[in-house]
């Protein structure tokens, strides 16, 4: 039986090897925190050599403040800095340096030597370290104001971390990239590097250079003619922005890390790198990559730069916001030059490419708060998780939810003949009438039902009370809520007892009450085409003339017991306005002269082609008219006809069945799934089309639609998982 192992405490000698593995994991590694070091001294010249790729020799001079020779015994310990006093200073540090780590870490695992001057002394003093200790005393030499830290012997007791490097021509150009990197933030510092025993530079930017020079020096003048400068600030984020980032005329097919720094240090931030990466991806040719320089600067109370034992990552507060804002900054400028982008094309009089400059139509510009892809010049930033897919080739969700019992052709043929088979005596659809258009012939979903079109003129319409209403309805107009509708995407049903479907907007994919919603839209087709309305004939199905109109007491007695004086009143009331509803909303009454009990319905009025309205609820309909219209006031009684008539057009309810449930009858079961897929077609090919153009929604809508998922929000889940 193993015996468990007793615990112990490692030997500081381990303990400094193993961080200073974590802190120095490559030559680059330690110029970078030596830089940091003379830049946050204040040096206006700091010079580098390199000799086998900083492994043997690593050498940084300054011209900063120098270091006092009474802090030169502990200046290579571990935890010991001139940057920190407290934790609670990390929340305002506005230095590269904060660990005092850097040296230790360096000197236990190389020979370092350090020849320091400042300003007060003499001469300079030298002296050398091992493993975090002074070797010896200081000895004075000869030196500037400034500081001298030759690094020697790299690695030399970390052998496994020798043989993971690469050759010493790749770390010395991740130097150099380093180098560059910083001297293009660091304003008023001049830097050079160099090979050991070579005698030109192999960088060098003088402490005078603007930004756009520095760049020219670091990457080249193909970069540097091809720059546009970026600046943002906002203030309720303690956020300003400023660099210089490619315009479209670069080409370059050679990725170019982007070139960030964050409160001035140098680090690697995905997210704003993927967000301005997508930014370019909706401008630039495919496989072309841009070139950005950005120093932000963020409050530093928001940002903990204690991540990474490198100091090159950091994490900051609000971060989703303030990436968008420096994304929308970004598409912003590249709209600007977006419209004279210079090409290349030859002439056919010359045997050169010549330049030319094309306008390309309207400039992009940002779209904030999440808005969906509407016009043009409406565009989204391209990030992964703010996409709008939709793709009409694929399947349709919806398709996946088809009963498996019952094939689509069944169901079409259920459909068409389910009216039909009705009970006796029950009205039925017959000639559709639109006199508006010229003679066509057409038909709608239900074949049963034959659209005869007549040429007639606009009929003009110049009620004052027609006109106050329509009024209402546009100042009660919600433009943020109509803007959604008009640029919905259709999904489905979701639920046919409950009137429920739903549909994407942007983003975001909503549930909505498609019942109160058609009530509405109804009701501003019949404000919009008042007294133009087309006619739908109505006939028995035992009746062979398809203009022999159905009783209206019968079908009222049909679905509503109503006592004999009500029902008098209420047929009264309809036939003493029988002219009116005739001209206005194309309901023919007849043969109610004698006999109010008589009295039958031609034809009721046409609001939306190839949508037929449910004739279940035409007793009800017919009731409300004759009892809830107020007839005595003209724009209450136009009103509340146009409301009766279009809670008629309103899909009905459809009572959910369970396909697996074998005590229904299946003549019952056929008969609902014809409905619901009939009202599916009516829904996704009719109504919601009509919707998206004509519907004007107000705040009293808000209700109705409620957002269930969004793309962000999706991300955000599948990225815990």
């Amino acid at each position: 039986m193993n015996r468990p192992s007793r615990i112990k405490p490692l030997q500081e000698s381990v303990v400094n090897k193993i961080a200073a593995g974590e802190i120095i994991v490559a030559p680059v590694n330690a110029l970078k925190e030596m830089m940091e070091n003379s830049i946050d001294a204040g040096s206006s010249s700091i010079d580098i050599l390199v000799r086998d790729g900083g492994l043997k020799v690593l050498q940084i001079t300054d011209n900063g403040s120098g270091i006092n020779k009474e802090d030169l015994s502990i200046l290579c310990e571990r935890f010991t800095t001139s940057k920190l006093k407290s934790f609670d200073d990390l929340s305002s540090i506005q230095t590269y340096g904060f660990r005092g780590e850097a040296l230790a870490s360096i000197s236990h695992i190389a020979r370092v030597t350090v020849t320091t001057k400042v300003k007060e002394d003499a001469c300079a003093w030298k002296v050398s370290y091992a493993a975090g200790k002074m070797l010896g005393e200081p000895k004075p030499a000869a030196g500037k104001d400034g500081t001298v830290i030759l690094v020697e012997n790299l690695f030399y007791n970390i052998h496994s971390r020798l043989r993971t490097l690469k050759s010493p021509n790749e770390e010395f150009a991740k130097i150099l990239d380093c180098v560059g990197r910083y001297s293009i933030n660091a304003a008023h510092v001049g830097f050079s590097c160099k090979k050991f025993g070579e005698s030109h530079f192999a960088l060098s930017v003088k402490g005078n250079s603007n930004s756009r020079d520095r760049i020219r020096s670091v990457f080249g003048r193909s970069v540097s003619i091809n720059l546009v400068d970026l600046s943002l600030e906002v203030a309720e984020l303690g956020l300003a922005a400023r660099g210089q980032v490619s315009n479209l005329n670069f080409i370059s097919k050679k990725a170019i890390s982007p070139v960030l720094f964050i409160n001035d240090r140098l680090v690697s931030c995905d997210p704003i790198r993927r967000a301005l990466n997508q930014v370019y991806g909706s401008f630039l040719a495919k496989g072309n990559k841009p070139f950005i320089f950005l120093s932000i600067r963020i409050r530093p109370d928001w940002v903990d730069v204690n991540v990474h034992p490198t100091k090159r990552e950091v994490r900051f507060l609000r971060d989703e916001e303030i990436v968008e804002r420096l994304a929308s900054q970004l598409e912003d400028t590249l709209s600007k030059v977006d419209t004279t982008r210079s090409f290349k094309t030859t002439s056919i009089f010359t045997s050169n490419p010549v330049s030319v400059r094309e306008g390309l139509g309207q400039p992009h510009s940002q779209l904030l708060n999440n808005m969906p892809v509407t016009p043009r010049n409406n565009k989204m930033h391209r990030q992964d998780n703010k996409l709008i897919r939709i793709d009409a080739s694929q399947n349709k969700i919806t398709s996946y939810l088809k009963s498996a019992e019952y094939s689509p052709t069944t169901a079409h043929q259920t459909r068409d003949t389910a009216i039909s088979q009705d009970s006796g005596g029950s009205p039925q659809l017959s000639n559709i009438v639109n006199e508006k258009d010229s003679i066509t012939p057409s038909t709608n979903h239900d074949k049963k039902s034959i659209y005869t079109m007549l040429a007639k003129g606009k009929t003009d319409v110049n009620l004052s009370s027609i006109k106050t209403l329509r009024k209402l309805v546009d100042s009660e107009t919600d433009q943020k809520l109509t803007n959604t509708f008009a640029n919905l995407t259709y999904v489905g049903i979701v639920d046919e007892q409950r009137r429920l479907a739903t549909f994407q907007y942007g983003l975001g994919l909503f549930l909505v009450d498609y019942a109160s919603i058609c009530s509405d839209l109804f009701y501003q087709i019949g404000l919009t085409d008042f007294a133009n309305f087309g006619k739908i004939y109505l006939k028995r199905d035992d009746s062979p003339d398809p203009s022999q109109g159905i009783s209206i007491a019968r079908i009222i007695n049909d679905t509503l017991n109503v006592k004999n004086d009500d029902l008098d009143s209420l047929l009264e009331n309809l036939w003493n306005m029988r002219d009116m509803l005739d001209e206005y909303f194309s309901i023919e009454l007849y043969d109610g002269e004698k006999n109010l009990e008589l009295m039958k319905v031609r034809s009721i009025p046409m609001l939306l082609k190839d949508y037929n309205p449910p004739l279940s609820k035409l007793g009800l309909f017919f009731y409300k008219m004759g009892k809830k219209v107020n007839w005595s006031d003209e724009m209450m009684c136009l009103q509340g006809i146009l409301k009766q008539i279009a809670l008629l057009y309103v899909p009905e309810v459809i009572e959910k069945i369970d396909p697996q449930d074998a005590s229904i009858d299946e003549e019952v079961m056929a008969k609902n799934i014809a409905k619901v897929e009939h009202m599916a077609i009516a829904l996704e090919e009719v109504i919601f089309p009509c919707v998206k153009k004509r519907f004007l929604a107000s705040e009293s809508q808000q209700s109705s639609i409620v957002e269930i998922a969004n793309l962000p929000g999706l991300y955000k889940i599948f990225e815990r998982c």
